[in-house]
């Protein structure tokens, strides 16, 4: 595989050589999106890394960054790395107790923080329990006098100009170019659905390749975009969001670092609750989101449809059927009737175009990954909007797996290997990953590592797959997941679960067995949806709690399950199920922040429900 860079920070001097004063980073400020440059992120990050290294850091140190999407996140990880650093992400949304944990096995010195908020969750640790804990480095204003281990972020920038002036910025820049391919600079805490998080340990070689193959899916990736249109964008530079957590290696790997490989502006969007508005304030060229961002939206459009809001109902479904007809004769090669075309070109003013407008006016492609999306949410991209969803396949020890693009897509798939990936299944279903792109293990834990990377050097996923004739992956279970009944059975419960979600009405579900001789299922309702739902077909009702519970729902989920039930065999058919009166929440600690529903944690949170349907 090519090796462009021997570095990071050769790939960020590149970057700036070619376009010191583009923009690299836009923070909103008020109503204003202030603007910083590749030039003047990297001095910015000289500054950071110079302060560390007059704080005494040394090579293989960590600092952990606890905050939103906000400048100070590109700033602190690139200067922790010029420096000789290693820097390690903690989700935002992480407890205290899960922030001590990060901490202390991470052996960080440093700690950057950007709200008041985070400074409480922390300052709630007691101070011997983070005894390796040097420096915090606050960004919101106040809070220095609480703790002498803090400091101000302006304040912090000021010592790293000085100590530059001082000892000169020539030393950080040999310390950065000194970093060698195989060095780690990065640890990733998985998100940790079952017991602590691991922290995978990331090289320049990972980071780099992971980006060089991405460049090859992204080129992969724009031929779906018209010359046309390309024409008309001129001279337009490429702007996208930055709003997953950069703690997440998707959005560290082919957001950050990918975005800086191509030389591609990232909106940052520090309170997720303005994603929307952000998406079309800004109106971002492409769109990288997880699975529950598109099935949001999803709901809805659909809501507005069932409620007549800016659609005519009939004339929406007429036209996604229509345009499945259109996609299908295109296929084949057939050319479009004139009846046909008209049809066609009505449809887009009417429904695609206003499909494709909750994405803004420049939308030219969407991906998605870290989970499957359902049926629907795809099919209402493609056919309703004509912009459809490309699916890709990685984790965060090997994030560049599988890539779904316009010349290479098949439905339920998540692609062909990426560049410099190989994939194997293994005897028992298991998806197996090699290359350039993978892991350099776990943090302080050789035990996992090499039960997960085996001599040969295949990653095993712990996900079940299977490749097609034509190298297609298809993802199929996860090997911890399975369920072994008491009649000997053992059951895949996601293919079952995705079935279910192909509802609009349905958010989350999960299915149970294990040691028991039928299957159950907790079902969640997605609240902007069924609102919807009762609104058009005047079902009154008080709170979303009281509709989840309406007779008329539970004969919708009942047709659901029946419909499932005809779709699987006899022994993953579901016999009874439950209805929450709330979805899974992040903040309960029941899914993840990337989505990712906490099995463990659901099974002990509604034991006494799953159990009544056992009696």
């Amino acid at each position: 595989m090519e090796k462009p860079y021997e570095n990071i920070y050769e790939m960020l001097e590149n970057r700036v050589a070619l376009s010191t004063d583009q923009p690299a980073y836009l923070e909103k400020e008020g109503d204003q999106w202030i603007e910083t440059s590749w030039g003047g992120l990297k001095e910015l990050a000289e500054w950071f890394g110079m302060a560390l290294l007059g704080e005494g850091l040394k090579k293989g140190e960590t600092l952990s960054i606890l905050s939103g999407n906000q400048l100070i996140w590109p700033v602190s990880d690139l200067g922790t790395i010029e420096a000789g650093g290693i820097s390690v992400g903690i989700y935002p949304t992480n407890s205290p107790e899960q922030c001590e944990y990060i901490l202390n096995h991470s052996e960080s010195k440093f700690l950057v923080l950007d709200t008041q908020e985070q400074l409480e969750k922390i300052l709630r640790i007691r101070r011997e329990h983070l005894p390796r804990l040097q420096r915090i480095i606050l960004k919101e204003d106040g809070g220095a006098n609480r703790d002498d281990r803090i400091i101000s972020w302006d304040d912090f920038l000021e010592l790293g100009r000085e100590y530059g002036n001082e000892h000169g910025v020539e030393r950080l820049h040999e310390i950065a170019r000194d970093s060698r391919y195989e060095d780690i600079v990065i640890i990733v805490y998985t998100s940790g659905t079952t017991g602590n998080p691991k922290g995978a340990c990331l090289s320049n070689r990972y980071v780099l390749s992971s980006c060089e193959s991405l460049r090859h899916t992204i080129e992969a990736l724009n031929t779906a975009v018209s010359e046309k249109e390309w024409e008309r964008m001129g001279d337009e530079t490429l702007v996208s969001l930055s709003f997953l957590p950069y703690c997440h290696v998707a959005e560290r790997i082919s957001g950050m670092y990918s975005r800086m490989c191509q030389g591609v502006a990232g909106y940052l969007v520090a309170d997720i609750t303005m994603l929307y508005p952000y998406m079309l304030e800004v109106n971002p060229h492409s769109f990288g989101g997880l699975p529950r961002f598109y099935e949001k939206l999803h709901a809805k459009i659909m809501s507005d449809v069932e409620t007549e809001k800016g659609y005519d109902r009939d004339a929406f479904h007429k036209a996604v059927e229509l345009n499945k007809q259109v996609k299908q004769r295109k296929r084949q090669d057939k050319p479009l009737p004139d009846d046909l075309q008209k049809a066609y070109e009505q449809a887009e003013k009417q429904v695609y175009r206003k499909v494709r407008g909750n994405l803004g006016n420049r939308m030219l492609m969407l991906t998605s990954g870290a989970a499957p999306i359902p049926e629907k949410v795809l099919d209402l991209f493609e056919y309703g909007g004509n912009l459809p969803i490309f699916e890709a396949y990685g984790l965060t020890e090997f994030v560049c797996g599988a890539f779904n693009t316009p010349d290479a897509c098949k439905a339920n798939s998540v692609g062909r290997p990426m560049h410099g990936a190989e994939i194997r299944i293994a005897g028992d279903g298991e998806i197996l990953f090699r290359g350039p792109l993978m892991f350099s293990g776990y943090h302080k834990d050789e035990k996992a590592t090499r039960e997960a990377v085996d001599q040969e050097g295949w990653l095993h996923t712990g996900d079940i797959g299977r490749l097609d004739d034509e190298g297609f992956l298809f993802i199929t279970g996860r090997k911890k997941e399975f369920i072994n009944t008491s009649t000997g059975k053992k059951i895949a419960p996601l293919h079952i679960e995705n079935l279910c979600k192909k509802n609009h009405l349905i958010s989350n579900v999960m299915v149970f067995g294990e040691n028991k001789s039928y299957l159950t299922l907790l079902v969640t309702l997605n609240p902007l949806e069924l609102a919807a739902h009762a609104e058009a077909n005047h079902i009154r009702y008080d709170d979303h709690a009281s509709l989840t519970q309406h007779e008329a729902i539970k004969k919708i989920v009942d047709r659901v399950i029946q419909d499932v039930n005809a779709k699987v065999s006899r022994t993953e058919q579901i016999k009874k199920y439950a209805i929450l009166e709330r979805d899974f929440s992040v903040y309960e600690n029941e899914i993840t922040p990337t989505g990712k529903v906490k099995r463990n944690v659901v099974t002990e949170t509604f034991s006494h429900m799953i159990e009544a349907m056992y009696e």
